[in-house]
């Protein structure tokens, strides 16, 4: 009887603790699956905190909870490319921002082995997906990609190139990894030194070409203004002259022979006031008599 009731105590205590598991907490941006003495379970755990099944008898096999980071990741990868067209190299960076294909979680839950991250539980880090499954694909179709163009098209066409480059990734990382693209580009080229000064020079060309379009433009206007300076004085000065013809010829119009007897008379009256003027009318300076008259009183 004390056997039947001990067991039953025994029982009891069970039945209690294995309502008292460990607690465990699946974060958020993650999911997990319950790991059992017979390997993981199917259902997927969603962020929540829950707790095993106890395992209090001595030997038992204690569950576990191995959780999946399936948060967003950025990552940026630096490659260098033998372009063939120009049979020089070029650096390049490829900039992503991925996110776990939710139909994915169960292939990496069975394939990447979890790190323990505490007592009862594990982890599988999300760089370890990346590193595996999407790293090396994304390399070698970059690398594809880019080598169809030469360096030239590539400088000349960037943001066309980038874009169709995002489109490329997009399609094989969907179809070769765990992962969809939310992001993927050129982020930074590094064109060989040799097409970098090359590009260097013409630029400096173009701005002295610019530089001397500026200086004949400044030259032309001034050449202009000049010119249009000398079309006004030119104008001015040809307005002077007709002005001065014009007075000539009124004063011309207006002088007759009776007016300049007017002046002369007019002229002979004003020496004739004067005292050291002997006058004698012009008519008679032909005479010779005349003449020896006024040699002598200018002795």
């Amino acid at each position: 009887m004390k056997k039947i009731a001990m067991l039953g105590a025994v029982l009891a205590v069970g039945a209690m603790l294995a309502g008292c598991g460990p607690r465990v907490e699946v974060e958020t941006a993650s999911v997990g699956k319950v790991m059992t003495k017979n390997g993981l379970q199917d259902d997927i755990k969603m962020p929540s905190k829950f707790r095993l099944d106890s395992c209090w008898w001595p030997g038992a096999y204690c569950d576990k909870l191995v959780v999946l980071d399936v948060s967003d990741i950025s990552k940026t990868q630096d490659i260098k490319l033998f372009m063939p067209k120009d049979r020089l190299n070029m650096n390049f960076t490829i900039g992503l921002t991925l996110s776990v294909d939710d139909d994915a979680y169960d292939e990496l839950f069975a394939k990447i082995n979890p790190s323990p991250s505490g007592k009862h539980t594990s982890r599988i880090n999300i760089n370890e997906a990346y590193n595996r499954y999407a790293k090396e694909i994304i390399s070698s179709q970059a690398r594809e990609f880019m080598s169809q163009y030469s360096i030239s098209e590539v400088a000349n066409n960037r943001d066309v190139i980038g874009a169709e480059l995002s489109e490329h990734l997009s399609v094989i990382i969907r179809e070769r990894t765990p992962f969809y693209v939310r992001y993927a580009g050129l982020t930074d080229v590094q064109y060989p030194e040799i097409i970098t000064k090359a590009q260097e020079n013409a630029a400096e060309r173009r701005e002295n070409i610019q530089q001397e379009r500026a200086q004949l433009e400044v030259s032309r206007v001034k050449l202009e203004r000049e010119l249009e300076e000398q079309r006004l004085q030119r104008k001015v000065d040809v307005e002077k002259a007709e002005a001065q013809a014009e007075i000539n010829r009124i004063l011309g119009e207006s002088i007759t022979e009776r007016y300049v007897q007017y002046r002369q008379l007019d002229a002979l009256d004003k020496l004739a006031v004067s005292n050291n003027t002997k006058v004698i009318p012009f008519e008679m300076m032909s005479s010779v008599a005349s003449q020896v008259a006024l040699g002598n009183d200018m002795k």
